[in-house]
């Protein structure tokens, strides 16, 4: 598909206006940046949860030397700040596996802490605020038990919200360490499983492999770890950090293909036998269209769809000074979209009346101790 411009015509002050965007394209454009677009491309990727691998992937290029001393000052801090989070999370990997040595199941590293752990691209530069594991449904009460032993309690939380956790969730509430403070997601699928969208989970599951080199964890194999991925971003309806989950995409397509010639085909495979062909096919485009990844011809969406024309619009940067006028509506949109593909009807009525009899009393509380 012929590139003729990076983004459509009818929003072509975007992308002029978005030092980040335009460096995502082509991090070399980062050279013709005035002192001013230096700074602003940080405090947008800053917002955007991406001033580490911002700074990692200056440093790759050789670019940090060609910045303003002040900008690049910061993005060596930043470089700094991602090698202790890295040492960080490597660390805490090591208590979690103490405390589960007696588990016997297969333990699934998900997300970011999985990039850490099988050395991944899209680990360089990856901040994250929890570490996401994965366990077969009917060991989930154990390994929970095990945790709370090493020292992990669940937070405080209302007793509907862990009744909707633990009855329709694809994860049980999080655990926080009592000393440490970090925070384990322990998931027993990788969708909800009341999720209106099938998602065959126990296929992936099922075809995960020990990570090896005498690690304790287990992976997804490759193609699902990058359709894990897909659904993550795609079923959510919070895009606070949406270009850093894109920017995931981009490095592990581009990883995984430069070593396998097959992979494209084997990956929008797996997509069909998932369930997840659809969302592959948008997550693709939006990888082509926001950091020109190599994606083939023949695998880009043709027709761009409203689903799509709204997630342009939220994952783009947050900062006050570039964030799209309508980002907020899009954001309503694809919230309200989240909430009614996670639960079924009768379901979703009771947590929406819940929600709002919740709110009321919230206001009311409020006014009467207003003095």
């Amino acid at each position: 598909m012929k590139r003729v411009t990076p983004y459509p015509i009818w929003w072509p002050s975007m992308a002029e206006r978005s030092p980040l965007l335009r460096f995502l394209l082509d991090p070399n454009a980062v050279r013709t940046f005035d002192p001013a677009s230096c700074s602003q491309l940080l405090a947008e990727a800053r917002r955007a949860g991406l001033l580490v691998r911002l700074a990692c992937r200056c440093q790759a290029l050789g670019l940090l030397s060609e910045l303003p001393a002040r900008i690049g000052n910061q993005l060596e801090a930043a470089l700094i700040q991602g090698k202790a989070f890295r040492q960080d999370v490597q660390r805490e990997l090591s208590h979690i596996a103490i405390a589960l040595a007696r588990v016997e199941t297969p333990v699934l590293l998900l997300k970011g802490a999985s990039y850490v752990a099988l050395d991944l691209p899209a680990a360089e530069g990856r901040i994250f605020s929890d570490i996401d594991l994965l366990v077969a449904a009917p060991q989930i009460a154990n390994v929970e038990s095990e945790l709370m032993l090493g020292g992990w309690v669940m937070g405080q939380i209302e007793a509907y919200d862990e009744r909707y956790y633990r009855e329709w969730s694809h994860e049980i509430p999080p655990l926080i360490h009592l000393k440490r403070g970090t925070t384990i997601d322990l998931h027993h699928s990788l969708v909800m499983p009341t999720c209106r969208i099938p998602v065959d989970s126990s296929a992936m599951l099922a075809s995960a492999r020990p990570i090896g080199d005498g690690s304790p964890w287990w992976r997804l194999q490759d193609e699902d770890l990058l359709l894990h991925s897909v659904a993550h971003l795609l079923l959510n309806g919070e895009f606070d950090h949406g270009l850093r989950d894109l920017w995931d995409l981009d490095l592990l397509l581009r990883h995984f293909s430069a070593s396998d010639s097959n992979f494209w085909e084997r990956l929008v495979q797996r997509a069909a036998v998932l369930g997840l062909q659809g969302m592959l096919a948008q997550a693709l485009w939006l990888v082509w269209h926001f950091f020109a990844t190599p994606v083939p011809e023949r695998y880009l969406l043709r027709d761009q769809g409203p689903l799509l024309v709204l997630l342009k619009q939220s994952v783009k940067p947050r900062h006050p000074d570039t964030r799209p006028t309508l980002q907020a509506l899009a954001d309503l949109i694809l919230l309200i979209r989240e909430v009614y593909l996670r639960l079924p009807g009768h379901l979703l009525l009771v947590h929406l009346i819940h929600k709002l009899w919740v709110s009321i009393l919230s206001k009311s509380a409020d006014e009467v101790q207003r003095p």
